[in-house]
């Protein structure tokens, strides 16, 4: 068998069902995932066909390997890359799906909460009413932003205009309670949780510290 032989014969899977891209939550509109790869661990080959929302919790040096190629050939680095509470949204896998592995070549934990959609997107963006916090990014597909709330401030009460998650950043309390009565906290950095569109809702920072939230919203 020769080496590209080995490599189509790999198991193949989609990314929501790849053992490292743990499946939180699973709607109509979207799919949560906490993506978790330890040093020295590697992915299976798993495959992109959505456009998918990443939101980062702990950074490391990573390669890949495209289905039948190669290694990149990367090198970790100290400080790892990246930055605990970056957010990037990639729309080209609704156009071009792609199937690769990821393995971690650094010495730290590499996660990342992903939010792949299954909705079609909107063409008409400016229509969308606003969104909490800095606005970060925005596309047919997501639109994205991040809220600084202070020591147990609150915010003002928001309306989700579409599906939209919440991520909780770093360590801390932060309490999300919506107009009809239901209430949830996130405690932990990667914790989610989802309002539903048209939900009425506010935020609340249970501790002292500064906490630090992104929010995608999947149009």
């Amino acid at each position: 068998m020769t080496a590209s032989t080995a490599t189509v014969a790999q198991r193949v899977v989609m990314v929501h069902e790849e053992p490292r891209h743990r499946l939180i939550y699973d709607t109509p509109d979207l799919r949560v995932l906490d993506v978790q790869i330890q040093p020295g661990d590697t992915t299976l080959y798993h495959t992109h066909k959505s456009p998918i929302t990443y939101v980062t919790i702990s950074t490391s040096s990573t390669d890949q390997m495209i289905l039948g190629g190669a290694w990149n050939n990367t090198q970790p680095i100290n400080p790892p890359p990246g930055r605990i509470g970056a957010v990037r949204a990639v729309q080209s896998y609704a156009e071009q799906s792609i199937t690769h592995r990821v393995t971690n070549v650094g010495h730290t934990l590499f996660r990342l909460i992903a939010v792949p959609s299954k909705r079609s997107g909107t063409e008409n963006a400016a229509a969308s009413g606003t969104i909490p916090g800095d606005l970060i990014s925005e596309n047919r597909w997501f639109r994205n932003s991040a809220l600084s709330i202070a020591g147990y401030q609150a915010s003002t009460r928001h309306i989700a205009h579409a599906p939209t998650v919440l991520v909780m950043v770093r360590d801390g309390r932060v309490i999300i309670e919506r107009d009809d009565g239901w209430m949830t906290s996130l405690e932990a950095a990667g914790q989610s949780t989802i309002i539903s569109e048209d939900e009425h809702y506010r935020i609340r920072n249970g501790g002292q510290q500064t906490s630090d939230i992104v929010f995608v919203e999947v149009r």
